[in-house]
């Protein structure tokens, strides 16, 4: 006995041909009756059944075990769908209605032992139809005279009839109750011809066995006339059809057509992405504009030079002190200005060995081009169509409001944003270097500070800016200045990050011998690619405008 595996072709199939699995069976050597051709046939089945793209495994003079072992193996392929198709040449005989294929190896010396002694032609259906696959060949050419038919009561000649499941073709050599012959030649009558049939291009299936069953008819003389049970529901073809040339002019056509469409998307793309670009250089001029304004508003608010300027020592001692790890300045501070503005912040520093911030160290951010389609490669940048969902509380009415961001456009310049705040909807970018923004009743700083890369260790902007100012009403003692504290892990309703600290702080204007002292701390996540908590605190001094307010990222998506 001989198993073989023909192994699937290494090269794609073409999406026109479909996954295709053979098993092929050739009995002949057998101690009682032997056969001239089944191997033959078997092996050039094999061979034509390769050529057209199925995977084949040949099994030569089987006995039952391998038989067996080899259709198991065979359903267990087909369950990954395909088309499968099982060929058998050998002795075969009909039992009570049943077709059972003779293993070489078989021990039958009496009819009631044919069923536990041979392969039942339902058992390889079985699994065909078990496998669920959407279409399958049987080709029994086993109609040939039953070896042990003297020792059967039973004269039934030939193979019974059967009835193909959905999306089946069984296929025999002859009609039901017919005997086939060898043949003389090098292969059966009806494999001959079936091999003849299975290389001609866009033939269908039904179509290749009745050219067989014309051929077999003439050579045999009407003797030997094959059959076939169906119940198939598609089409299917050996070799398909070779594409015309109006066929192949359609695929041309419809290629040039995705390709044009393809163009005209590209194009499309890049208009949309240079109004973004235009649109963030715009706004981001306006904001600069609305900024070179409120400068040039403090500036003529200044007192003429000739006039001595009025110096606010307490303010310059604090200034000088505020940033420091010392206890001894803070308690220089209290011994001058005992209930001073910053008296009680001082009071708090004095009693603590106040350990300096450890230094970070951030992955540096390599530069980006100009432009939206560059920065888009940026993986620390957001994409557009990424949303945040925030909630903000208000520390003293304890009442809680959603903020909604969705990017709308990136650049290398800022980020052209949709914002949905307590009381407000708007269209706006936010800068890629550190700007604060008042957005009553929020103080926004740069939300994307740390993307760009642009919240490193030890940064510190002394004096800040700040666009639509309605803190101080332009007064020049009000002073905003920033700095990077430190990293820390946060805690969110979106999860934890690890995050840089950044606070922002407000020394304003002296109103009933208090100073207005404000700060803002704001974290930023890498993983999130914006703020995941705000908070904003009135240390000192009495603010009447926007209250203080706690923010937390409730969740977010990124594309």
């Amino acid at each position: 006995m001989t198993l073989a595996h023909a192994q699937l072709a290494t090269e794609k199939p073409s999406p026109e041909r479909e996954r295709r699995i053979a098993l092929v069976i050739g009995n002949a050597a057998y101690k009682s009756s032997p056969l001239k051709n089944p191997v033959n046939d078997a092996r050039a089945m094999a061979k034509a059944l390769r050529s057209t793209g199925f995977g084949v495994t040949l099994v030569e003079n089987g006995s039952l075990t391998a038989m067996r072992r080899a259709v198991r193996a065979f359903g267990d392929d087909l369950a990954s769908g395909g088309v499968g198709l099982f060929y058998y040449a050998g002795h075969g005989m009909q039992v009570r209605g049943r077709n059972y294929l003779i293993p070489i190896n078989a021990d039958i010396e009496r009819e009631d032992e044919v069923e536990d002694g041979a392969l039942d032609a339902n058992f390889v259906l079985a699994k065909m139809e078990s496998a669920r696959n959407p279409l399958n060949l049987m080709i029994l050419d086993a109609c040939r005279n039953n070896p042990f038919a003297r020792a059967f009561r039973s004269s039934a000649q030939g193979l019974a009839q059967m009835d193909a499941p959905a999306g089946t073709l069984v296929a025999f050599a002859t009609a039901p109750g017919s005997v086939a012959a060898d043949g003389e030649g090098e292969n059966g009558v009806y494999t001959k011809h079936l091999l003849e049939n299975i290389a001609r291009a866009g033939v269908p299936i039904e179509q290749v066995f009745k050219e067989v069953r014309r051929g077999v008819a003439r050579d045999t003389r009407e003797r030997q006339i094959p059959w076939e049970s169906s119940s198939l529901r598609g089409d299917f073809f050996f070799v398909p059809p070779a594409p015309s040339a109006t066929e192949e002019a359609q695929k041309a056509q419809v290629e040039r057509a995705v390709a044009e469409a393809v163009r005209r998307e590209q194009e499309k793309l890049a208009a949309q992405q240079a109004q973004i670009q235009k649109m963030i250089q715009d706004m981001l001029a306006k904001q600069r504009a609305e900024l070179e304004a409120e400068m040039g508003r403090r500036e003529a608010a200044k007192p003429p030079s000739s006039a001595p300027a009025v110096v606010d020592r307490e303010l310059v001692f604090w200034d000088s002190i505020k940033n420091g790890a010392n206890p001894e300045d803070y308690r220089a501070y209290l011994a001058q200005w005992p209930d001073g503005t910053f008296a009680a912040l001082a009071r708090a520093r004095a009693g603590s060995t106040l350990p300096r911030p450890p230094e970070i160290q951030l992955p540096s951010v390599p530069a980006v081009p100009g432009d939206t389609a560059a920065a888009a490669q940026n993986p620390r940048l957001p994409k557009e169509g990424d949303t945040w969902d925030y909630i903000f509380v208000d520390t003293l009415q304890r009442r809680e409001r959603g903020i909604r961001i969705e990017v709308l456009g990136v650049s290398s310049e800022g980020i052209l944003e949709h914002a949905t705040l307590p009381g407000l909807a708007e269209t706006r970018v936010q800068a890629a270097g550190p700007q604060l923004t008042m957005v009553p009743p929020l103080w926004e700083f740069s939300p994307y500070l740390l993307a760009y890369g642009n919240a490193t260790a030890g940064s510190q902007w002394p004096t800040l800016s700040v666009l639509r100012e309605r803190t101080c009403s332009h007064q020049i003692s009000c002073n905003y200045s920033g700095r990077v504290v430190g990293e820390e892990k946060v805690t969110t309703r979106a999860g934890a990050f690890d995050a840089v600290k950044v606070v922002v702080e407000l020394y304003g204007p002296v109103q009933s011998n208090q100073r207005l002292v404000r700060v803002a701390t704001f974290w930023y996540a890498e993983k999130a690619k914006r703020v995941v908590k705000a908070q904003l605190r009135t240390l000192s001094g009495v603010f009447s405008f926007d209250p203080d307010y706690d923010i937390e990222l409730l969740s977010y998506k990124l594309n």
